[in-house]
């Protein structure tokens, strides 16, 4: 599939369903199929916690052994079903990868909550991931999608830059 793809000149992010599962089964089967991706020319791979279950510490391990691996585009998309995919996605970033793949204002599919993500990246990591103007929209913007998708409004959703600064200064 991948090399049809790019034989008709379409870019290929591969998503890897079901990675951290396949990975805890057989590492070298689970690298082996990133390995086949990459080269029929896949530009990103993407590592999916398709159930949610992966724990940060277990997803550092394996974004380190994938990252040593593999040059390029790396990915990830990490399911909510256990709170954990707002940190997956950090610990993903703190290990070289450059994608994570979610949706604005965690909108209620358990996917990760991009907002969550680019705020604790910008204020708390020091990442620059959106020109300055959008980053003071995206609280705005994100309660608008959460609004519109009838999705209940927390106070994580899109925090202000104030509310994460205090964060880090109670600390």
């Amino acid at each position: 599939s991948v090399r049809h793809l790019i034989a008709h000149q379409r870019s290929v992010i591969f998503r890897a369903e079901d990675f951290f599962d396949a990975y805890r089964t057989d590492p070298s089967f689970a690298l082996h199929m990133l390995e086949a991706a990459k080269s029929a020319g896949a530009g990103v791979l993407c590592l999916c916690d398709s159930a949610g279950g992966t724990l940060p510490q277990v997803v550092r391990e394996v974004c380190l052994e994938t990252r040593k691996r593999f040059d390029g585009v790396l990915g990830i998309r990490a399911q909510d079903d256990s709170g954990l995919a707002v940190a997956n996605a950090l610990e993903a970033v703190a290990q070289g990868f450059t994608l994570v793949e979610g949706c604005l204002a965690g909108s209620g599919s358990g996917n990760t909550n991009l907002s969550t993500v680019i705020a604790n990246l910008e204020y708390k990591l020091g990442h620059t991931v959106l020109e300055p103007k959008n980053l003071e929209r995206l609280p705005t913007i994100a309660r608008f999608v959460a609004q519109a998708g009838m999705i209940p409004v927390r106070r994580e959703t899109a925090p202000s830059a104030e509310g994460l600064l205090a964060t880090v200064d109670e600390r």
